[in-house]
């Protein structure tokens, strides 16, 4: 019923901006408790952080247990208590095969279906995986924002630009306008760039857009503002502003970015680390660019490949258990992530660096690179769901193969997206090749993209 009142608000015009009124409100309330709650657990000892995550950890196993098929089955079948810790370590990892395989399963009976929001995520390693999150999850990540905002000095009526795989209109290109404007105050971005269409001829127009709106603190891809920063020291062109913060996301980036981004914006980078699948936050908060991760959004695992703890100092694999997508619990959720640990109590962690993330690249026809984050993650193409696996090969300039493992539902119209998607963003052609298997490293990794042109 209450689903059927919000589809008839969003169906008429009045109701509509009235609903999204109300959701404003909604996220905003949210937002200031989440803020509040960080700012308070700041004045913590280790031993009452501990104890705060062992709680939020028995509840959301608890909850999982009671209201999901897949984990009271497996649960009972395992003998594993929800009030005992102990028995954590004994709950099978979760990964995307066995997500897309039991969906139904994993979903709470607390939720009709109809009440979640649908999320995907396009997958580094080639593995795209659609799920289910419920509303207040989604809304979790705006307070770790506004959180990581305040630790730069952000105000009120400060100015955020963010950049992104969007997608612009013909009209406004021909107008050599590459952005778009949201609601002020919103963390995500009061001014979105688009990174799908920079390039060396036109990024003059994306510079006189930063310096017209004079943004505090900026937030995106490492590339992307990497590129702009080039252009900023190599044409001597000042900022006439503060800059308070760089919020850099998605991608890896290098000792060698951070420092050109850092100089040619005069302010200092912080890092941030999460998924789309709403199970682990993680941020840096000084020049150390140590990352922390968030009690209060999951309980993290660094894990060697025998599944036991990776010692202080050493990479290991980042398994995540989220605590508040109830909708749809992920529990030892095996990220494909790897990090260098140099703390841990509990599921609290700090690493010194992240892998995984990569500035994977295609060339244009015209040589210009083209960072597959904005291209294709960024995206979040509907096709990503009927996709078993997939891998980008490039050996000649403006032309790329897309190898395809078709899932059961995958048809013409989702290999149709993908070529218009790819198509407006830059100029190059596509050979679709439809395979039953993908070579993996020697490793056993599934690399994404193969680049066989030697820059």
């Amino acid at each position: 019923m209450i689903s059927r009142l919000k589809n008839i608000f969003k169906s008429s015009s009045l109701f509509s901006k009235l609903y999204i009124k109300l959701h404003l409100v909604k996220t905003k309330k949210v937002e200031n408790k989440v803020l509040k709650r960080l700012k308070s657990i700041e004045k913590l000892g280790e031993s009452e952080v501990y104890t705060l995550q062992s709680n939020m950890l028995i509840n959301m196993l608890d909850y999982a247990y009671k209201n999901t098929s897949y984990y009271k089955e497996i649960f009972d079948k395992k003998g594993i208590s929800t009030k005992d810790l102990n028995d954590f370590r004994k709950i099978p990892f979760l990964d995307k095969k066995i997500i897309k395989e039991n969906t139904n399963k994993l979903l709470s009976k607390e939720f009709n279906i109809s009440e979640l929001g649908k999320r995907n995520t396009g997958g580094s390693t080639g593995q795209p995986l659609e799920f289910y999150c419920n509303t207040h999850a989604g809304l979790l990540d705006y307070g770790h924002h506004a959180y990581l905002y305040s630790l730069m000095g952000h105000k009120k009526d400060d100015i955020i630009l963010s950049c992104g795989g969007i997608e612009i209109k013909n009209k406004l290109r021909s107008k050599n306008i590459y952005w778009l404007e949201n609601n002020k105050g919103n963390l995500f971005g009061d001014y979105r760039f688009s990174v799908l269409y920079l390039t060396d001829e036109n990024i003059k127009f994306y510079i006189e857009k930063l310096l017209e709106i004079k943004p505090s603190i900026l937030r995106g891809y490492p590339s992307f503002f990497d590129t702009l920063a080039k252009y900023i020291i190599e044409n001597n062109v000042p900022i006439d502003f503060q800059v308070k913060g760089i919020n850099l996301t998605s991608e890896m980036c290098t000792p060698e970015q951070r420092k050109s981004i850092e100089k040619a914006f005069s302010s200092m980078v912080y890092f941030e680390y999460g998924h789309n699948e709403v199970s682990l936050y993680c941020y840096t908060k000084d020049n150390t660019y140590e990352y922390i991760s968030s009690p209060i959004y999951g309980y993290i695992e660094v894990l060697n490949d025998d599944g036991t703890n990776t010692e202080i100092g050493e990479v290991g694999n980042i398994v995540a258990t989220g605590f508040n997508n109830k909708g749809m619990p992920f529990i030892r959720y095996k990220t494909g992530d790897l990090g260098e640990l140099t703390y841990r109590n509990g599921g609290v962690v700090k690493f010194k660096s992240i892998y995984g993330r990569s500035q994977d690249f295609i060339l244009s026809k015209k040589k210009q690179k083209i960072y597959l984050t904005a291209l294709i993650f960024g995206q979040h193409l509907k096709a990503f769901a009927n996709i078993t696996k997939w891998q980008i090969e490039q050996e000649e300039i403006g032309l790329i193969k897309i190898r395809i493992i078709k899932g059961v539902n995958y048809s013409s119209i989702d290999e149709e997206e993908i070529d218009a998607k790819i198509k407006s963003a830059t100029e190059i052609d596509i050979i679709f090749d439809y395979v039953d298997s993908i070579a993996q490293t020697k490793r056993g990794k599934h690399l994404f993209l193969i680049q066989k042109i030697k820059l």
